[in-house]
C-alpha cells in the first residue's frame, strides 16, 4: 500500500469533497483530521467553529502541494485563486506568465519552494491541477473515450441545462455498446495496475464485476444529476474542467471566502506519517476523513483499524470512509453507522465510485 501512496498521485481530487464539507457544516466539529490528497479535500472543511486541522499523508510531495494551497488561500483573492489553479472559466494551459508572478508572491519553505518551482518549470508554468498520476490517468482515459465514441458526443453530454433532456439523450443517442467496450477494456484491475497502481490496486470484495460496478456509478451520474456539475465526468469525457458548474468545492466562491475568513483562527498541522498512526497519536478528534485509504488495507490492519482510531475520537465523533471496490472486513464495535442520515448528500456526490460509510462513535 505505501508504495502507491508515496509520490504525487493527486494534484486535484479523486472524490467530491462537497460531501465532507456539507457534513462538517451540519456537525460543526472543532478538531478535524483528514487525509491530505492534494489539499483540495482538506481546506474546504474549514468553518467558523474549527480550532484544529490535521492533514496527513505519507508523501511529502502531497503535503507540499497542500501547503501551496494553504498559501494561495491566504494570499490570493478569488479571481487570482481560479487563475492560479486553472479552474473554469479559466484553463490549466492559460495565464502562465500571471501564474508565475502570483507564485513569486508566496512564502514557502525552501524545500517545498524548490520542488514546486521545478514542477511548474517542467509544466511551462501551466497549472499543476492535472499533473498528478490519478489526474493524468483520466486525461488519458478521456482521449480514448473521445476517439471511440466521438468528440461531438462527448461535447453533447455537457450541453443540457435540464435533466430530462440529458436523460433522453442517454436513452436514445448515447453509444451504449461503444461505452461498454471502453469500460470493459479500461475498467479492470490489469489496466489500472498498468496505468496507475503498479501492482498495488485494491483487492476487490464487492459482488459486482468491475464493469457492473463502473456502469452503475456512471449511470447514476448520467441520469441523476446534470453532467456539467460533475468534475469527474468532465475529466473523463473532456480531459479538463471546462464548465464552472463542475469546479471542485475549493473553487466555489462562497467556500473560498469562508476558508479565507477563518483560516487564521485555527491551528493547521501537517503530518508525514502513516494515517492510522497519526490518528492514534491524537485525541478528542470530532471528525476524521479517511478518504478511500482503508480500501487498501489487508490483514490485521484491515480487521482492526476502527478499533485503533476509536479512542482518538471525541464523544459522538464522526469518521467518514469511502469504500472503493472493497468494503473493509473490520471490527466496527463501538461505532454506529449513521450513513442514512446523510444519504441525500451521498447520492448527490459527483464521482459515485465509492460506497460511503459514515460512522459515529458510541459510548
Amino acid at each position: 500500500m505505501s508504495e502507491y501512496f508515496n509520490k504525487l498521485n493527486y494534484s486535484m481530487a479523486n472524490e467530491d469533497s462537497w460531501l465532507e464539507r456539507n457534513i462538517v457544516l451540519k456537525t460543526k466539529p472543532r478538531k478535524i483530521l483528514t487525509v491530505c490528497g492534494s489539499g483540495s479535500r482538506a481546506f474546504p472543511l474549514i468553518h467558523s467553529k474549527l480550532s484544529e486541522l490535521h492533514i496527513v499523508d505519507l508523501a511529502k510531495e502531497q503535503l507540499w502541494l497542500a501547503k501551496l494551497r494553504e498559501r494561495t488561500i491566504r494570499e490570493f483573492n478569488f479571481q487570482e485563486y481560479l487563475i492560479f489553479w486553472g479552474y473554469a472559466p479559466f484553463s490549466v494551459n492559460e495565464n502562465s506568465a500571471m501564474r508565475r508572478t502570483l507564485f513569486s508572491r508566496l512564502e514557502l519553505c525552501e524545500e517545498s519552494h524548490s520542488y514546486l518551482t521545478t514542477c511548474f518549470e517542467k509544466n511551462n508554468w501551466n497549472s499543476l491541477l492535472l499533473t498528478g498520476k490519478w489526474e493524468k490517468t483520466f486525461v488519458f482515459f478521456s482521449k480514448i473515450v473521445r476517439k471511440v465514441i466521438g468528440a461531438d458526443i462527448c461535447e453533447k453530454i455537457f450541453s443540457f441545462d435540464d435533466l430530462e433532456s440529458q436523460r433522453k439523450f442517454f436513452d436514445t443517442a448515447f453509444p451504449k455498446l461503444k461505452w461498454l467496450l471502453i469500460l470493459s477494456v479500461l475498467g479492470n484491475k490489469s489496466m489500472f495496475n498498468a496505468l496507475l497502481y503498479k501492482g498495488h490496486f485494491i483487492k476487490k470484495n464487492v459482488e459486482d464485476s468491475y464493469i457492473t460496478y463502473y456502469k452503475k456509478a456512471f449511470n447514476h451520474l448520467f441520469y441523476q444529476k446534470p453532467a456539467k456539475s460533475s468534475f469527474f465526468l468532465q475529466l473523463c469525457f473532456l480531459g479538463e474542467i471546462k464548465y464552472a458548474n463542475g469546479n471542485l468545492v475549493e473553487a466555489d466562491e462562497k467556500t473560498f471566502k469562508q476558508m479565507k475568513k477563518y483560516i487564521n483562527q485555527l491551528k493547521i498541522t501537517y503530518h508525514q506519517r502513516d494515517l492510522i498512526d497519526a490518528i492514534s497519536a491524537l485525541n478528542d478528534l470530532d471528525f476524521i476523513s479517511l478518504s478511500d485509504v482503508p480500501s487498501y488495507f489487508s490483514g490485521e490492519l484491515e480487521s482492526s483499524f476502527y478499533q485503533k482510531i476509536k479512542n482518538s475520537l471525541s464523544s459522538e465523533g464522526v469518521s467518514i470512509n469511502r469504500n472503493y471496490l472493497r468494503v473493509p472486513e473490520t471490527n466496527r464495535d463501538g461505532f454506529k453507522d449513521v450513513s442514512k442520515r446523510y444519504q441525500k448528500l451521498i447520492s448527490s456526490e459527483c464521482v459515485q465510485m465509492y460506497r460511503v460509510e459514515v460512522m459515529q462513535r458510541e459510548f
